[in-house]
């Protein structure tokens, strides 16, 4: 707990909240959805209007002409809409703080009443009534309105998704309505899809009278790339909880129920979709909760998927606000006083708005992956999550290594193939973006499913090298550290050497698992670790049956150990006998021990007898010290050369005249070979 309270919450406000003149008697606020702005209307706009948003402040007056119900300009800020009355839209000209000349566009249904209007794109306006949409575009030049389409559609209230450009109507005049007609919307086209029911009482069963949905129970977001409406369901009992309907577009185009997030509470609700996750605030509790649709979800029947809080409910992160206007004097400092959470007269937009109207405060909510990774339990759940989410490798990693010194190692094989998984996929990506030449940048791959109707990966790439340097290499360091010195008993040692050849052991398993190549530096790691704590039995057992593949490398570096691992020689000649790719290889071995004559025998026994070079064989054979080898391999050789070219000499190129002479100074005359045979 920090002195302004709990401090462990995985949700914040941004610390640098915009402000604004707060709600008064001569003071209207409205919040613009499309740019995200706050407008502070003040005595109807003849006193100023005072325009608040991220990095766009502006100030302007107009002309009082009654009570303004809404106000917002278009997406480039070249058109303001007012709505006075309840059948019209004023739109007046903008630029550079002044209003200009307007006009005043009606619903085409004289008995219509206005619900409101949005902007779909800078140039078309559409204006929902209750007796359906009518789209207009707008031309900025010289503001003139053209009428495009009308959908005749009763309907109660509406909700707006600018991030989807997708529209909602709760169809019907009864408030009972638990049908939704949606619109989607591109430049200059819109689009009526088909309707569908939603369920509106608690889980456990349909729809119950009494029951009504409002427009504060339904809002629009994109989760994992697909356009989703999520809709509260109340219960009808208080035997009953609360629920959150998912409802995606399938590549139908068509809103099916896909997930039920289980709230298991009840009262007042508030919903904010950030980075795909779903979070839920609790009014009563004064906590939120975090869904995730992908991760710990169970089957709900029907083809609905059960999911559960992926923490505990917390609430968000204390926040102290230093009063507007308040001015630092060189003897005290303003003092930042406590804001409320969940406080009445909070209101949420989509995707991460928190606006407190009292206060004159806007925050963008933002997540702490560090403190959500803290309050998870699962934490193979946990890397599920965070591998969707932005720039979390570092924290990715963070986990793993966690996760091994605290000694959770059940986990361990599912998170590095849930690791690996989205390794394997990255791959997958590159290949198919080199065929198509295209080229990948950055650490996320986005799978964008905004056209195609899929669902979007925004997927963290833990390479093999970030693996090796962030948590394998110090954990072995540590390790083997802590192993010479000797320090405490096994018990209080975070992690042994054995521990950590287990874990990369792990780690090479899941890669092979999804067909990635095991990059040669982790074999190293292990194989060095455990030469240097000479731990030879183990060892010897992760070759012998193969757990560490075969390769060249890996050979040489048993080769290199041979003065500290004497067992290392023969492995290595087996390891690169299995290759069958590395002839050269083992007679360069068996050459550098000076067995002469094994290696001659086994370039025989690979058909390499031709091709060999003599001095090698010559040179390893008077190292040798023994002139019986010398004199074998000497006249090896010379057969050879009156087999090939009629003549025992060796070719001038060879440079074998030095052996030629420690020959003769040896055994005198170089002997006839002309009638022997090889």
């Amino acid at each position: 707990m920090g002195e302004l309270g709990d401090t462990r919450g995985y949700l914040e406000l941004s610390k640098d909240p915009v402000r604004f003149e707060p709600v008064s008697k001569v003071t209207n606020v409205f919040f613009d959805d499309t740019s995200k702005e706050v407008l502070s209307v003040r005595g109807g706009g003849t006193l100023g209007v005072v325009v608040r948003g991220q990095g766009r402040d502006h100030t302007f007056r107009m002309e009082d002409k009654g009570p303004i119900s809404s106000l917002k300009f278009s997406p480039d800020h070249t058109v303001l809409a007012v709505q006075r009355s309840k059948n019209a839209v004023e739109l007046l000209s903008y630029s550079s703080g002044e209003v200009g000349v307007g006009l005043t566009q009606e619903c085409r249904a004289k008995s219509a009443t206005l619900l409101g209007f949005i902007w779909t794109n800078s140039d078309d306006l559409a204006l929902i009534t209750d007796h359906g949409v009518e789209y207009y575009q707008v031309t900025r030049e010289r503001l003139a309105v053209r009428h495009l389409r009308s959908y005749s559609i009763p309907c109660t209230w509406f909700v707006w998704s600018p991030e989807c450009s997708l529209l909602l109507l709760c169809c019907g005049s009864s408030p009972s309505s638990t049908t939704l007609q949606p619109f989607s919307f591109k430049p200059g086209q819109s689009t009526k899809m088909a309707k569908f029911e939603v369920e509106v009482s608690g889980p456990g069963g349909p729809s119950a009278p009494g029951v009504t949905l409002g427009e504060r129970d339904v809002c629009v977001g994109w989760v994992y790339g697909q356009p989703s409406v999520c809709v509260l369901r109340h219960p009808a009992s208080p035997s009953v909880t609360a629920a959150l309907d998912v409802y995606t577009q399938n590549r139908d185009n068509q809103f099916k129920k896909t997930y039920t997030c289980r709230l298991e509470l009840t009262g007042r609700f508030a919903v904010n979709i950030i980075d795909s996750l779903i979070v839920v605030h609790h009014q009563a509790s004064k906590t939120s909760l975090l869904f995730d649709v992908l991760v710990g979800g169970g089957e709900g029947g029907g083809g609905v998927t059960w999911v559960f809080p992926l923490p505990p409910p917390r609430p968000v992160q204390p926040f102290a606000l230093v009063e507007a206007g308040a001015l630092p004097c060189p003897a005290t400092q303003p003092q930042p006083l406590p804001c409320e959470l969940y406080a009445p007269t909070w209101v949420v937009f989509q995707p991460d708005i928190v606006i407190d109207a009292r206060l004159g405060c806007m925050w963008h909510l933002q997540l702490r992956l560090d403190c959500l990774a803290e309050a998870v339990q699962d934490k193979t759940q946990l890397i599920d999550c965070l591998l969707r989410r932005k720039q979390a490798k570092s924290l990715v990693l963070l986990v793993v290594r966690k996760v091994v010194e605290s000694g959770q190692l059940a986990c361990l094989g599912q998170i590095f193939d849930k690791i690996n998984a989205a390794y394997r996929q990255h791959l997958n990506t590159i290949l198919q973006s080199q065929k198509s030449g295209l080229s990948l940048m950055g650490e996320s791959v986005s799978f964008s499913g905004q056209a195609s109707g899929g669902v979007e990966r925004r997927v963290v790439v833990v390479e093999q090298p970030d693996m090796y340097s962030a948590v394998l290499a110090p954990l072995m360091e540590e390790a083997e550290k802590v192993e010479k010195e000797g320090k405490g008993t096994v018990a209080d040692r975070k992690v042994s050497v054995r521990a950590v050849v287990g874990v990369v052991v792990e780690y090479v398993r899941s890669l092979g698992a999804v067909g990635v190549t095991v990059q040669h530096f982790l074999y190293e790691l292990v194989i060095t670790a455990l030469v240097r704590t000479q731990h030879f039995y183990q060892l010897h057992q992760l070759l012998q049956y193969h757990v560490l593949a075969d390769s060249k490398p890996l050979a040489c570096l048993l080769l290199s150990l041979v003065g500290r691992y004497s067992a290392g020689q023969q492995l290595s000649l087996d390891m690169l006998c299995r290759l069958n790719t590395a002839h050269d290889e083992i007679i360069e071995v068996l050459l550098s021990q000076h067995q002469v004559t094994p290696a001659l025998r086994y370039a025989r026994s690979v058909g390499l007898v031709e091709s060999v070079s003599a001095r090698k064989f010559l040179e390893a054979a008077m190292a040798s010290g023994d002139d019986q080898v010398f004199y074998s391999t000497f006249t090896f050789f010379s057969l050879r050369n009156t087999r090939l070219r009629g003549n025992a000499a060796f070719a001038r190129g060879e440079h074998c005249e030095v052996f030629v002479e420690h020959f003769k100074k040896l055994f005198g005359e170089l002997p006839d070979y002309s009638n022997q045979q090889l």
